[in-house]
């Protein structure tokens, strides 16, 4: 990777779960971790990528498609999670516990800043308590990370 580079992999299929590994010259994220744990992990090392090395999982909305292994991977690996309040209230039943210290609050609308790397957070139309999507900004480029969109309307 380029000095100041933004990259972003999908390492899943999304009909099985949703799940983005993106990675800036200092940090490695994840963006939903909808696939089980060990999944996970095998699809880090397809990339080449150690879960060891993640610095957190940003969680877009709890849809299990979303949140599958998102439990296992924080417990095993000591991962910090960022999601809403509304988000975790709607998905802690789901993905067991977590230490309170590995758990952030990520509102919508605001910026967090993980050294050189910005991460803006933003509401979606979907069928889930308040789903978000992220932008993030590292050395003067961007990246929007958006999945679900929009909701069945009936008539």
């Amino acid at each position: 990777m380029r000095e100041h580079e933004l990259a972003v992999q999908c390492t899943s299929e999304r009909k099985y779960g949703n799940a983005f590994y993106l990675e800036t010259d200092e940090h490695a994220f994840l963006v939903d971790a909808g696939l089980s744990g060990k999944q996970m992990v095998e699809l880090l090392s397809q990339i080449d990528r150690k879960p060891e090395d993640l610095d957190g999982i940003f969680v877009t909305h709890e849809h299990s498609d979303h949140i599958k292994g998102l439990g296992v991977m924080a417990r095993k690996y000591k991962l910090p999670v960022y999601a809403n309040a509304k988000t975790w209230k709607a998905m802690e039943s789901h993905i067991g516990k977590i230490d309170t210290e590995q758990k952030f609050h990520f509102d919508m609308e605001t910026v967090q800043s993980f050294g050189g790397l910005d991460v803006e957070s933003f509401g979606v139309s979907h069928d889930a308590a308040e789903p978000m999507f992220y932008v993030f900004h590292y050395g003067g480029r961007k990246l929007a990370l958006m999945t679900d969109t929009g909701y069945v309307v009936t008539a």
